[in-house]
């Protein structure tokens, strides 16, 4: 991984230690370090792993939430923030927008868990189980299925068509502290995703379930009895296209949410559109399904047959063959 030198301290604009984290709705323009999301009107610090948000080269990193790590390590002197804000609610922006402005020290158990658990929930990639358990968890008490809290139930239930993103910052970041503190308090909201994920590493461990790795297209083929988890799949492979195929014949190839961000802690190969091998594949095939690639600007694109109701649906293509044609098709779109 390649970073830029150490940041001038008195160019970076300093996040105030009371900021007030405040909906985009409710920002008006106002100066505001954006985390997690793109730039908006006003936005004077970027601490965000989307691609094109204006992160100081400097602390670029995989994920938001260890972007505001290195903003923390930096010292920041410049002219002061008041306010933080994002676009959307999920568990990197949560937990990196609480590190920014509770600022626990460097080492310390609940930043390096914050860190940990935003690389699980958005990636699927862990080594200690208290990550993707505080990251289940936190997705969790922003569902109005699930969450434990009135107050969260109340902002999902008067919603409507809105996204009520910036109240449930609000309504859930004085709760984080807790979560990490302690996530066996909120065992309920994690034991149930957690316990299938168990399962799919047991799959995995027993050769139930195995991957296979074909390097010229990036591609990890998951010949599996059922759909995995991709909290048991992705840490047992760096491939960055998955190939998910069932004994019932059905197949579904993802492209996984790494691609999409801005990743800089190895080279990643770029996405390319697979509309043309969709196509291809629709020629060859035999069962009435209608190939479909969902577009290289999607955050997780598949390409895949789709039965009626848009769903993965069994195909007469089998899993090497269309290994072969992913590898082709990739050739001839490197070479032109």
């Amino acid at each position: 991984m390649t970073v830029a030198a150490r940041p001038d301290p008195r160019t970076l604009p300093r996040v105030a230690d009371d900021a007030e984290f405040v909906p985009p709705e409710a920002l008006a323009g106002r100066p505001h370090a954006q985390v997690d999301g793109a730039r908006l009107d006003g936005t004077v610090l970027s601490l965000s792993h989307w691609p094109g948000s204006g992160t100081p080269d400097a602390l670029r990193a995989d994920t938001s939430a260890l972007i505001v790590e290195r903003y923390l390590d930096a010292g920041a002197a410049g002219p002061e923030v008041r306010l933080v804000s994002t676009n959307h609610y999920d568990e990197d922006g949560l937990l990196a927008i609480w590190l920014l402005r509770e600022r626990p020290p460097a080492g310390a158990p609940a930043r390096r868990l914050a860190v940990a658990a935003a690389e699980a929930g958005d990636f699927g990639t862990w080594t200690d189980p208290a990550a993707p358990r505080v990251a289940i968890a936190a997705m969790a008490m922003a569902e109005r299925r699930t969450t434990p809290f009135p107050d969260v139930g109340r902002i999902l239930a008067r919603a409507g068509g809105s996204d009520p993103a910036g109240l449930l910052h609000q309504a859930i970041l004085p709760r984080v502290a807790g979560l990490l503190a302690d996530p066996d308090r909120y065992r309920m909201l994690w034991r149930p995703r957690w316990d299938r994920i168990a399962a799919d590493v047991a799959l995995l461990d027993a050769g139930d379930a195995v991957i296979d790795e074909v390097p010229d297209a990036d591609l990890a083929i998951l010949r599996t009895p059922r759909p995995l988890d991709p909290m048991a799949v992705h840490p047992r492979t760096r491939r960055m296209r998955v190939l998910t195929a069932t004994p019932d014949g059905v197949l579904s190839l993802a492209h996984r949410y790494e691609t999409w961000v801005d990743y800089v802690s190895r080279p990643l190969a770029p996405r390319v559109d697979l509309t043309p091998l969709a196509a291809r594949l629709q020629r060859d095939e035999a069962r009435p399904v209608r190939w479909l690639f969902e577009g290289v600007g999607a955050i997780t694109p598949r390409l895949l047959p789709a039965g009626p109701d848009g769903r993965p649906a069994p195909t007469s293509w089998g899993a090497d063959a269309l290994a072969d044609a992913l590898v082709r098709f990739l050739g001839s779109a490197v070479a032109a």
